[in-house]
């Protein structure tokens, strides 16, 4: 069986398209990817990791101003796309299209309708997209504001899922939301669950954990779109300064840096601020393992009631204790496994006193920690959600089989 993925990103980078890769290579299936090389400095083709790579060139900046035009009376992007499946689908003699993200579906429907023979289309949903475009600044700002209509995606959200063969979801509350537009058992369950053995195999660099040694570090480490809820930690300091060598250590990057520096600055608390920037996967752990407490502080919204942040299991596997907003599922991970405080969404206040009950409380921290490590090593791995997709590709080989 060969599988064709298509990316519209870069790879190596995105660990659950690597994580299911691996998974179905492991199991026998050939997994070929078509993805963009924003440089044009990677090769065209390569294997990596038993993975086929397919690699377009195309200026990330480019990429993304065409991402953003989808489901607009500008659209070209997808019918760029539609041009590049087909080509790589031919050339591989793809059996099954694997498509991650929503607002690509689009470009797989029109692909299959020029092939000669229509293939099966798996719609991989690694967010609620539509209600996504609430918060995302290129949606929320001039012109994207104008131009982007999310009453007209969640229309067209509809319509492609209804049309997908089957569908892969990150959470369970993201299966039971999209069950009006697809048969409930057309749709399976693959958690952004850590690999633990790539996520322990990291590259150690002492000098990170040197630097925070003798600091109470509260980290944050992902994205910093504004749903990401970042300001709200920033504002938590100012009720935190009591605490003796806090730290909070902000990992990531995004178009907002500006706006969070400002804001810190505004409230007097850079100096307890380090924004370390983008960091490679490889570096990620050294950050995990220099905390004391991970906050996960997403603004609560229909998006991110239904999501599965990766530094959830990070921080589970890493023994940290987390700090989350009150999102509907990674608040009953939390819950669940006992291994970290919910505080209210947007209440700057109320995540203060959940830090400075951690904080005053070092044996609940360790054994917070203690719960999550096992949570992840018994439920929440990659090994078991990997059983589900390769349950989904094994029951569409056979529906292939029997044709």
């Amino acid at each position: 069986m060969k599988i064709g993925m298509i990316l519209d990103k870069s790879f190596p980078t995105d660990m659950r398209v690597e994580n299911e890769a691996t998974a179905l290579i492991q199991n026998d299936y050939e997994v070929f990817l078509l993805c963009l090389d924003y440089d044009n400095s990677l090769p065209k083709k390569e294997i990596y990791k038993g993975i086929h790579l397919n690699r377009i060139y195309k200026k990330k900046k480019l990429a993304n101003r065409g991402r953003g035009l989808i489901n607009t009376p500008f659209n070209y992007y997808t019918y760029f796309w539609a041009k590049q499946i087909v080509k790589f689908a031919k050339e591989n003699c793809i059996q099954i299209l694997h498509i991650h993200d929503l607002y690509m579906l689009g470009a797989g429907f029109i692909a299959n309708d020029r092939l000669d023979k229509k293939i099966i289309i798996v719609g991989d949903l690694h967010e609620n997209y539509a209600d996504a475009l609430e918060h995302y600044r290129f949606s929320t700002v001039f012109p994207g504001n104008i131009l982007i209509s999310i009453k007209k995606w969640r229309k067209i959200e509809k319509e492609w899922i209804s049309k997908l063969d089957y569908a892969v979801v990150v959470v369970e509350e993201m299966k039971q939301r999209i069950t009006p537009f697809i048969k409930k058992d057309k749709i399976i369950v693959y958690e952004n669950y850590v690999n633990k053995d790539d996520f322990l195999n990291y590259s150690e660099h002492k000098e990170i954990i040197e630097k925070y040694k003798n600091k109470f570090v509260i980290s944050y480490i992902g994205g910093f779109d504004y749903h990401r809820g970042i300001h709200t930690i920033i504002k938590s300091l100012q009720y935190l300064k009591n605490i003796d060598n806090l730290k909070f250590c902000a990992v990531g990057s995004g178009k907002n840096l500006n706006e969070l520096f400002t804001y810190a600055k505004k409230l007097n608390v850079l100096n307890l601020i380090d924004f370390e920037g983008w960091q490679s996967p490889n570096n990620l752990p050294n950050y995990f393992f220099a905390s004391d407490i991970g906050i996960i502080p997403h603004l609560k919204s229909v998006q991110t009631d239904n999501s599965s942040p990766n530094k959830l299991y990070q921080y589970m596997l890493s023994e940290r204790p987390i700090i989350s907003t009150n999102c509907n599922s990674i608040q009953r991970v939390i819950k669940d496994s006992n291994t970290g405080l919910i505080y209210k969404s947007g209440d700057a206040k109320n995540l203060a006193k959940k830090i400075i009950q951690l904080y005053e409380n070092p044996e609940l921290r360790k054994q917070m920690g203690k719960n999550g490590k096992k949570a992840v090593l018994e439920k929440y791995n990659w090994s078991n959600t990997s059983e589900n997709l390769i349950k989904l590709y094994k029951t569409i080989e056979n529906s292939i089989k029997q044709r």
